[in-house]
């Protein structure tokens, strides 16, 4: 891990110890504003039966949502904090949960191992280089992911920029740049343009 990362990792790490686990520990506002995003991420189309990478799985609460919700996939979660994959590892006895970073040569998963490849939340809280971050990020998701990948991001559309005090991408630069990987890409903003979802697909996939 880079400096930013140690950053990072030692910041969730924080907030799980002071706030418990649960939405606070991730840094979400409020529960429903997890699970918004859960739903906009398996648009993509996750199904039963299909294997998912959650990448920066934080408290694996991916995992349950999609059970509630009908979908019985082979789920793997990885993240930077340790303390985040130990509580996965005691809480949730279905999963895989490694501690780990994409970026270090994929972690060692297999390039093209995953149907879909999700990342909620991911971006905020990344200070050096945060955009050529998020572009390294994509393309690594891209390597594993055999059908599809999605994630989101806070957006530079979101009201009151004076008080933004973590990373917003700009919507349609990163849409174009995940089309200029080859890949059809969708972005959807939520209804107060506050953040965004992009879901995508290789060439030979849905569209």
């Amino acid at each position: 891990m880079d400096a930013d990362d140690q950053r990072v990792a030692t910041l969730y790490a924080r907030f799980l110890r002071e706030r418990g686990p649960g939405h606070r520990a991730l840094d979400w506002s409020a529960p429903e504003s997890q699970t918004t995003r859960f739903r906009r991420l398996a648009a993509v189309g996750v199904g039963t039966g299909d294997r998912v990478l959650d990448v920066g799985c934080g408290l694996g609460d991916l995992l349950p949502w999609l059970v509630d919700h009908g979908l019985e996939v082979d789920y793997w979660g990885i993240d930077i904090t340790p303390e985040m994959i130990a509580h996965c590892r005691a809480t949730h006895a279905r999963g895989r949960f490694l501690e780990g970073n994409i970026l270090e040569d994929l972690a060692g998963l297999p390039e093209g191992g995953f149907d879909w490849v999700l990342a909620s939340g991911v971006f905020a809280h990344r200070k050096r280089a945060p955009w050529d971050y998020m572009r390294a990020l994509i393309t690594a998701m891209t390597r594993l992911a055999r059908r599809g990948v999605a994630f989101n991001s806070q957006s530079t559309r979101a009201p009151n920029p004076g008080s933004w005090s973590l990373f917003h991408a700009d919507p349609e630069k990163t849409l174009d740049f995940c089309q200029s990987l080859g890949w059809s890409a969708l972005l959807t903003h939520d209804a107060g343009k506050t953040d965004f979802t992009v879901t995508m697909w290789p060439p030979e996939a849905k569209s």
